[in-house]
C-alpha cells in the first residue's frame, strides 16, 4: 500500500523529534538545512527569515509580513526567497506536543540555472506587468514531502549526503518551480524584472547594512529613481527599503550583543548607527523592552 500523505507529514515528524532533543534551531550536516523544536507558545517576536523553504511537520505557525497574516502547518509549506525582518507567533505548543520544523536555504542562483533547463529556449518568457510579494503559503505535496524525507535520511550516511544530497536539493527547488506559487519565485530572478532589480536591492542592503545609506544611494544602485523603487520594494517585501533597512540593522545588533558580548553602544555603531540614544530607542519599539534587558533576559534563558 503506497504512503498517504499522512503517513509521510509523521515520518518527517518523527525524523525531525529524533534531531532535536532540545528546544531550538539547529544546523545539520547538510549547508542551509536547519531542524527546530518549539515546546512552548510564542508571543508575537520579530524574526528574520532567511532566503528559505520552510515546513512545519507538527503544529502550526504564523509569519506576519505588513498588514499580512501567513499560517502554514503541515497541510502547506511557507517560501521565503529572499531574506525578510518578519514576525512570528506560535499559539499552541506543549513538551508532548512540540512545533516541529525544518527549513532548507534557496540559492536564487541556483534556482536561475535550473530554469534554464525547465524553460523551452523557443518559447517567449512571460513576465510580470507588476510585482508580486515575496512570502508566500502553498498546499504541500507528496513529491517535496518524499524529496525532504530522503535529505533529512541521507544526513545519517555521510556518503548518501554528499551524493544524492546535490540532487535532493536541486528535485526540491524543481518542485517549487512546479507549483501554484512558481511566478512568485520566477520573478525575482527574471532579468530586467522589476522583482529581480529588488532582489538585488536586498542582497546589496544585507551586504552593506552597516553603512550610511539613503534612499538616493540606494536608488543609484538599484538604477531606479527614489519613487519608483519605494513603490517596488514595498509590493515585493512589504516595507520600504528604508525600513527594511532598519530592521536588518537591528536584528544584526540584537545577533552581535548576544552572540559576540557586544554592548548597545559598540553594536548600534557596528550597525550604522551613529547615536546611540536612536538606536535604544528603536530597539525598544521593535522587540519591546531596551537592548540590555533583552540580552540580559536571551542570555538567562540560554539564548
Amino acid at each position: 500500500m503506497s504512503a498517504t500523505t499522512d503517513d509521510r507529514n509523521r515520518e518527517l515528524a518523527q525524523l525531525v523529534d529524533a534531531m532535536t532533543a532540545t528546544d531550538g534551531l539547529f544546523d545539520t550536516a547538510w549547508p542551509g538545512l536547519r531542524v527546530s523544536r518549539i515546546s512552548s507558545p510564542i508571543a508575537r517576536v520579530p524574526v528574520t527569515y532567511l532566503p528559505s523553504l520552510c515546513v512545519v511537520v507538527q503544529g502550526q505557525k504564523r509569519i506576519f509580513l505588513g498588514g499580512e497574516t501567513y499560517t502554514y502547518n503541515p497541510a502547506n509549506y511557507l517560501v521565503s526567497p529572499l531574506a525578510m525582518p518578519l514576525e512570528m507567533e506560535i499559539l499552541a505548543a506543549t513538551r508532548n506536543h512540540p512545533v516541529l520544523g525544518l527549513g532548507l536555504e534557496i540559492d536564487l542562483a541556483q534556482v536561475s540555472e535550473l530554469m534554464l533547463s525547465i524553460d523551452d529556449p523557443t518559447a517567449a518568457t512571460p513576465r510580470s506587468s507588476c510585482c508580486q510579494k515575496a512570502l508566500f503559503v502553498s498546499q504541500t505535496g507528496p513529491a517535496i514531502q518524499d524529496a525532504l524525507i530522503r535529505l533529512l535520511k541521507s544526513l545519517a550516511n555521510p556518503t548518501d549526503l554528499r551524493v544524492l544530497g546535490p540532487a535532493i536539493t536541486r528535485e526540491v527547488l524543481y518542485r517549487l518551480l512546479q507549483g501554484e506559487q512558481s511566478g512568485q519565485i520566477r520573478q525575482l530572478v527574471q532579468n530586467g524584472s522589476s522583482g529581480h532589480r529588488v532582489a538585488g536591492v536586498v542582497r546589496y542592503l544585507s551586504e552593506n547594512f552597516g553603512e550610511r545609506l539613503s534612499i538616493e544611494d540606494i536608488a543609484q544602485h538599484a538604477g531606479m529613481s527614489p519613487s519608483s523603487l519605494h513603490q517596488k520594494f514595498r509590493e515585493v517585501t512589504g516595507m520600504s527599503p528604508l525600513q527594511y533597512l532598519k530592521k536588518i540593522r537591528l536584528h544584526h545588533a540584537r545577533t552581535a550583543m548576544v552572540e559576540q558580548g557586544l554592548n548597545a553602544r559598540e553594536a548600534g555603531y557596528r550597525v550604522g548607527y551613529g547615536n546611540p540614544s536612536q538606536f535604544s530607542r528603536e530597539f525598544k519599539r521593535m522587540f519591546g523592552v531596551p537592548p540590555a534587558q533583552l540580552v540580559k533576559e536571551l542570555l538567562g534563558a540560554g539564548g
